[in-house]
């Protein structure tokens, strides 16, 4: 998380198993400057959130918590 750039991109996060381990990326989210949730959507027991993080805190985020969530960047839509 340290080079800097400013670069930032939508990711979407997801729990493997249990709904709760989102709230613990929640938290951690906070420490991230300039980090938001775009969007929270999916059912009770298979929530998700969209969220626009720096670039270069993709790997720290993943390298964290790869075993209890699903980390990956979002494919922003384009009308034709």
């Amino acid at each position: 998380m340290a080079n800097g750039s400013g670069d930032f991109d939508q990711f979407l996060i997801a729990p493997r198993g249990n709904a709760a381990d989102l709230s613990a990326f929640e938290e951690h989210l906070k420490k991230i400057p300039g980090a938001q949730i775009l969007e929270r959507g999916g059912r009770a027991d298979q929530p998700r959130l969209v969220v626009n993080l720096p670039t270069q805190s993709f790997d720290e985020l993943r390298s964290r918590f790869n075993d209890t969530l699903i980390i990956e960047p979002n494919a922003r839509l384009t009308p034709f």
